[in-house]
């Protein structure tokens, strides 16, 4: 009996995916700008074997205290869009070793990263309901 209750019995129920990122309706201390969203990425420098099951978001660092705006490529399953702000959340539990990307403004094949975990951060939408 109990190898069947360990095959049955307290199996977790998978959670459907859902593509929405979520909302926050505070500013960001750290904001993050979404320049580009929805990039295919790949396991060679060549850009012809694309990795499925997530897609690339570049995002630029807005913190106004910060004097050099940072760039980060960073692998994403939920859906974004080019001028979102985001606020810098991470999952370290699904990860992506190696990847390139083709620059969507340039077109050259750049290194997008050596390992990097998923991004998952919400975007900010303001509360109009106050005004």
């Amino acid at each position: 009996m109990s190898l069947l209750r360990a095959l049955f019995v307290g199996r977790k129920q998978q959670e459907p995916f859902d593509p929405n990122p979520g909302f926050v309706d505070v500013m960001p201390a750290r904001p993050y700008l979404v320049l580009h969203a929805d990039l295919p990425f790949y396991a060679d420098a060549e850009c012809r074997k694309q990795i499925r099951g997530a897609r690339l978001v570049v995002l630029q660092c807005e913190d106004p205290l910060q004097k050099q705006r940072t760039i980060e490529c960073m692998p994403a399953v939920k859906d974004y869009r080019k001028g979102d702000i985001v606020q810098w959340e991470t999952n370290h539990k699904r990860l992506w070793d190696d990847a390139w990307y083709v620059n969507p403004e340039s077109g050259s094949k750049v290194k997008a990263w050596t390992r990097a975990v998923e991004f998952i951060g919400r975007v900010y939408r303001p509360d109009t309901s106050a005004s």
